[in-house]
């Protein structure tokens, strides 16, 4: 059986710290973590209260009733942003299933968002079609 040591730090910046994973407890609290399958471990859970945390945010603009679609847009762009984070930073700590999963919800909000959005385009060329018509 394999032995762990986590070694816990208090720093009041983000110091040098040269061996293992870095990562982040709080604003002045950083472990590392010396095994890989550990690291994993973390970081998943680290991206997957991301993965919630930005959920609830796009369901919130998405149920809003915005009639310039600067909500839609946000949420659009919150969504770009986390698959960003996760290509760019996280993609070789989760497992293909978690990304798959994480996803194919994704692509369902960003189906919503751009859907609300065409209907709102539709909507105001109606409304400055109506507005030409009546003068």
């Amino acid at each position: 059986m394999t032995n762990y040591i986590v070694i816990k730090k208090s720093y009041s910046y983000l110091g040098e710290l040269s061996l293992g994973k870095p990562l982040k407890i709080s604003k002045n609290e950083i472990i590392n973590i010396y095994d890989l399958t550990m690291q994993k471990i973390f970081i998943t859970n680290k991206v997957y209260k991301k993965y919630l945390k930005l959920l609830k945010l796009v369901n919130f603009y998405l149920n809003s009733e915005d009639d310039t679609g600067t909500a839609y847009h946000e949420a659009l762009n919150e969504i770009e942003k986390f698959r960003q984070l996760v290509k760019n930073k996280y993609r070789a700590y989760l497992l293909e299933k978690e990304l798959k999963e994480m996803s194919l919800e994704l692509s369902k909000k960003v189906k919503i968002a751009k859907d609300k959005l065409v209907y709102l385009n539709v909507m105001n060329m109606e409304y400055t079609n109506e507005n030409r018509r009546s003068r």
